[in-house]
């Protein structure tokens, strides 16, 4: 229900009264937020899970509410995240707090009820005294409650996906940039986020580059990461629209290296039920940073063989389908599809800063990277070279950590990263490398498909 991979339907018309006003957009000149993806966290947005969090969605398909999550250790597990981010120095801002002040702020203007009467109308009888927690769809005056007619009556929406804040916006040198999920039970939070950031006296600093809801285009904030003050990376296929690739580098002024996860033309709004071919894998490498994140500058954390092209037709994963679909009751098709992928995952397109002029370059992500003398580590550790050995440690290590978000890691302070507890082999592998890595429970948190670097969206880095 909280899961990061969260393909569903239903939601909200455009929220005109959460529009972005031309004021906060990025102004030229100044110090900018950031100028990497990596360096001092001195200010970051988190939505803490809380353990009444509702567990019913409008827009959701099961028979009976989800009960099979401890909502308590989630919150724990949270929680811990957010002792590691203040430990550091960050200032942590919570985005219900956040909320609620721009709820304060817009309810004597009419802004406020307007905003409830389009996006949440069954709570919008009295909108001007709607609550942060009811929009959360955590006031428990609100749940599970009966209707007239003795049935249940459904009030309020699940939020609690809302905790992968760095899906809903991302934070670049020019300033944020709001983004626009294919999922639109997650693109609710875009709407949320438009709103608070319009509107919260708690971020009327941050500064706004771009609105993906206005431009039409699905991006989410996984898939982006800053490298340098003049480059972006930015996956695409699976949950960002490549065609986005060219108007960031262009609204940006950064050079955009589009790293293909699926290879498509463009994406649209998905629906419950619809087919996904590959659907494990594709939500195995959902986003860039489950794959890919950064440590230190030009030093990346990543998994083995899927990015090279040596490896394109006999890495270890395409091994295993290719024998799977043989020996056991895998369909072909299914087969098919996800070694396909895995053909041409990694692949890069680059586009120019300012102008979004395509250029093609040679080889996949790791291909690229070595050209330019970066630093790897692998997720699981070093690759043993003999063959069957390497296949062996790739399926019985380096893929169940993956699957443990073992890459989704993100840097607090120099020298150090936060990662998730329970992925041994890649943290030995970080500390070979000189890191500190500070680590924290997330058992119930990895399941749901996200990480620590997920968990965060910056907002200032020195």
């Amino acid at each position: 229900m909280i899961d990061r991979r969260e393909f569903g339907a239903g939601g909200l018309a455009a929220l005109a009264a959460g529009l972005i006003p031309s004021g906060a957009q990025a102004q030229a000149g100044g110090t900018p937020p950031l100028t990497s993806d990596i360096g001092r966290l001195a200010r970051v947005l988190v939505h803490s899970f809380v353990e009444g969090d509702h567990p019913v969605d409008i827009i959701g398909d099961a028979l009976l509410p989800d009960a099979e999550a401890d909502y308590g250790s989630v919150a724990r597990q949270h929680a811990a995240l957010n002792d590691l981010l203040r430990a550091s120095g960050a200032e942590v801002v919570e985005l219900r707090d956040a909320l609620a002040a721009a709820m304060d702020a817009t309810r004597s203007s009419g802004v406020l009820a307007a905003w409830v009467d389009e996006a949440f109308p069954r709570l919008g009888a009295r909108a001007s005294e709607v609550t942060a927690e009811q929009v959360l769809g955590r006031d428990p005056d609100q749940r599970f409650r009966l209707g007239p007619d003795g049935a249940y009556r459904h009030a309020q929406n699940d939020s609690s996906s809302t905790i992968w804040t760095r899906d809903s916006a991302f934070m670049t040198p020019k300033g944020l940039v709001i983004c626009n999920s294919a999922s639109q039970r997650r693109r609710r939070e875009n709407m949320l986020l438009r709103f608070v950031y319009a509107h919260s006296p708690m971020l009327k600093d941050v500064p706004i580059a771009m609105d993906a809801v206005e431009e039409g285009m699905i991006i989410e904030g996984g898939d982006a990461m800053v490298v340098e003050k003049n480059l972006l990376f930015l996956g695409t296929g699976n949950r960002t629209d490549p065609r986005i690739a060219p108007v960031l580098a262009q609204r940006l002024d950064m050079d955009v290296l589009a790293v293909q996860t699926v290879e498509k033309e463009f994406l649209q709004m998905s629906w419950p039920g619809g087919s996904m071919p590959a659907r494990e894998l594709r939500i195995l490498l959902l986003h860039l940073d489950t794959f890919f994140t950064l440590m230190a500058p030009r030093h990346g954390l990543t998994v083995p063989y899927l990015l090279e092209s040596e490896f394109a037709e006999s890495s270890p994963m395409v091994r295993f389908i290719k024998g799977a679909r043989a020996d056991t009751r895998l369909e072909a098709d299914e087969a098919e599809a996800g070694l396909d992928m895995l053909k041409g995952f990694g692949s890069l397109k680059l586009f120019r800063r300012g102008t979004g002029a395509e250029e093609k370059v040679e080889g996949k992500l790791v291909d690229h990277l070595r050209r330019l003398k970066w630093k790897l580590t692998w997720v699981g550790g070093a690759r043993p070279a003999d063959r069957q050995e390497a296949f062996a440690h790739f399926m019985a290590v380096a893929y169940p950590e993956l699957r443990r978000q073992a890459a989704n890691v993100v840097q607090a302070t120099p020298g150090r990263v936060i990662a998730y507890a329970g992925n041994p082999a890649t943290k030995a592998a970080i500390e070979a490398e000189g890191f500190a890595v500070d680590t924290f429970p997330g058992r119930d948190l990895w399941a749901w498909h996200g990480g620590p670097h997920c968990l965060t969206q910056p907002l200032r880095r020195s």
